[in-house]
């Protein structure tokens, strides 16, 4: 990150309770935010949400560069296990995700409503990609997220995790 450069994505309101938690082998994320965060059904270990269909953990905050303006992106340990993130899990939370950038209609009719989060293509957009999907909906159960607020001109959705998808 540069200098004056601030976190454009990630926790932006309410609530930031939130616990250390071990994470799963070699996962990265852009130091810009962060990324939402599942439990491997197999080891429990944190994993990158990466399905509409995955349960939310919380929002993953990861280590800032000793140095700003130095490493992007930072990497867990190649040992499953060995390194732990900050999760906020906080209900009352809000967070600030980029909106799709084939959303045609991002206005404030979207708030209100429910979307969910679309798979990170790549270590390039591992959490900078980690996005509102373009088909936010009425019906809650199914999607991960309810749209509590939208910034059209920074393409912005600000979403609160939806209970249904919590673990």
């Amino acid at each position: 990150m540069a200098g004056g450069e601030v976190l454009k994505y990630g926790w932006a309101r309410g609530g930031r309770m939130g616990t250390d938690m071990p994470i799963d082998a070699n996962i990265s994320f852009h130091r810009q935010g962060g990324a939402f965060v599942t439990a491997s059904a197999a080891t429990g270990l944190l994993q990158m949400v990466i399905a509409s269909t995955d349960v939310i953990v919380g929002w993953a905050e990861v280590p800032r560069a000793a140095v700003p303006g130095t490493a992007d992106y930072w990497t867990s340990s190649s040992t499953a296990g060995k390194d732990k993130v900050l999760v906020i899990h906080d209900p009352t939370a809000i967070f600030a995700m980029p909106a799709d950038e084939t959303l045609a209609s991002l206005t404030a009719s979207l708030v209100g409503r429910f979307c969910a989060a679309s798979a990170p293509q790549g270590r390039e957009s591992t959490s900078l990609k980690q996005v509102a999907t373009s088909k936010p909906s009425t019906a809650g159960g199914t999607q991960q997220f309810f749209v509590t607020g939208v910034d059209v001109p920074e393409k912005i959705i600000y979403v609160r995790v939806n209970p249904h998808h919590v673990s």
